[in-house]
């Protein structure tokens, strides 16, 4: 025979025991949350894992949409993740076994900027197309494959920080499958917390941005219709626009800075794991302030 602690006579009567029962739960609950977020945060920092980690919510929220925009960046970012990985597993393997790492740059002293299509699938399928007007297509979006470092919105952030680029060089073994050799660049600032903004912009590639933007569409469609009144369509699409602006800023710039943090200061590894932090702390910062959303 079973017995409900919750509802039995005892535990009713005295309110002390309600209270430490309660307080006990409350503490579990806050072990298990952070072992949670530490297990999230070491998963995530294989890239191809924390790309899919949002698919679980995406499909129960009826997104599937956007979960297959998700798996499609995830399949199309697999070789440049796997190679990612495989020089941070270089970076363990060799202090594993007592052996000094020499990385292929300078991670504390250069930051090279990061693409949107290098390295994936994505550039397989540019290099491959033959019909013009889809070649035309691709040309342009490659073109337009930068940094935010180096656009209008990065060059204002340089100039309020006072961020200026130090010396250049090449980043020997590090190229495109076009054969384009990788640049890499000093980040000079007045200050850590500007350096580290520099870095963090030259990791965050502006079709990422877009990217993740194009993914909160279904959301964003998906509100026009709570409400029964135009107004209050409008009110829940405004609403939900804030929300979506709130997630793809605060989740690209935890991976962004978490990344340039990590890789400053442990190179491969750091870079690994400082995104797979990042990408943990903006989703719960991201949480935290879409609450206040009523």
């Amino acid at each position: 025979m079973s017995i409900n602690f919750y509802t039995n006579q005892a535990y009713q009567q005295y309110p002390q025991v309600q209270k430490d029962v309660k307080g006990t739960k409350e503490t579990v609950d806050k072990v298990e949350k952070v072992e949670d977020n530490v297990e999230k945060s070491f998963l995530g920092s294989l890239p191809p894992v924390r790309r899919l980690m949002s698919l679980p919510d995406k499909l129960n929220n009826g997104e599937s949409v956007a979960a297959a925009g998700a798996l499609a960046l995830m399949v199309a970012n697999f070789p440049e993740d796997c190679r990612d990985i495989a020089a941070a597993g270089g970076q363990i393997k060799d202090i594993y076994h007592g052996r000094k790492y020499t990385p292929k740059y300078n991670y504390g002293q250069y930051q090279h900027d990061f693409s949107f299509f290098k390295g994936t699938l994505f550039e397989d399928w540019y290099k491959g197309t033959k019909n013009k007007k889809v070649k035309n297509v691709l040309d342009n979006l490659y073109q337009q494959d930068e940094s935010i470092f180096n656009t209008k919105f990065g060059e204002k952030v340089q100039k309020f920080l006072g961020i200026t680029s130090g010396n250049s060089t090449l980043a020997p073994g590090m190229k495109n499958r076009f054969g384009f050799d990788t640049f890499l660049t000093e980040v000079k600032a007045p200050n850590a917390f500007a350096e580290l903004t520099g870095r963090a912009l030259k990791r965050t590639p502006k079709l990422s941005l877009i990217a993740l933007a194009l993914l909160e569409v279904p959301k964003l469609l998906k509100s026009l219709n709570q409400g029964e009144t135009m107004g209050e369509q409008a009110k829940s699409f405004g609403k939900q626009t804030v929300k979506s602006g709130i997630n793809v800023a605060t989740v690209t710039a935890g991976i962004a800075y978490g990344g340039a943090f990590g890789a400053k200061k442990f190179g491969a590894v750091g870079s690994l794991v400082g995104m797979g932090v990042g990408a943990v702390a903006g989703a719960f910062g991201s949480k935290k302030l879409q609450d206040l959303i009523a």
